[in-house]
């Protein structure tokens, strides 16, 4: 009678260790996971570029003799200014690798701003298509300043870097 407890006992013991042994791999699995996700570097190019767009663009505001792109009117004042994005359309659109040169990476970048009030999209370089496999999306919210009459909007800066 005593040894029909006793192997109860260790089929039961059995199965929490099995299952505890799951839980505890499954758990490993899910941050080993993360952490490849974050030491990713088109994540770490998405991130770095993302904070550079609420930076001043160095040396001048003027796409021709630009850097480094970056929105702001100055580390102090980090609104974003029209003109800038204007200039940044415009460059990209005759010359896909500006936009690399200016922020400083080998990954394509296609940022997306929408205007929060109305819907209105202005696009900065080329969206990807169905065939790629490495994506990244950074969404960012900002105040834009409109140069000509100074008034302002808010907008979200939808940065997507793909390879």
């Amino acid at each position: 009678m005593k040894g029909q407890y006793f192997s109860f006992d260790a089929i039961i013991a059995s199965v929490i260790f099995i299952l505890a042994l799951v839980a505890l791999l499954s758990y490993w699995h899910s941050v080993r996971s993360f952490l490849d996700y974050q030491n990713d570097q088109l994540s770490k190019d998405a991130v770095r570029i993302s904070n550079l767009l609420f930076t001043p663009p160095e040396p001048s505001t003027s796409c021709g003799s630009m850097s480094r792109l970056g929105f702001a009117f100055s580390y102090d004042d980090r609104r974003v200014n029209s003109e800038v994005i204007e200039c940044a359309i415009t460059a990209s659109g005759s010359n896909e690798e500006w936009l690399q040169e200016v922020t400083g990476t080998p990954f394509n970048v296609y940022l997306e701003i929408t205007n929060v009030a109305d819907g209105n999209k202005m696009e900065i370089g080329t969206p990807q298509g169905e065939e790629v496999t490495n994506v990244v999306n950074i969404r960012r919210l900002a105040t834009v300043v409109n140069t000509t009459d100074g008034s302002d909007y808010s907008a979200s800066f939808d940065l997507t870097l793909y390879n």
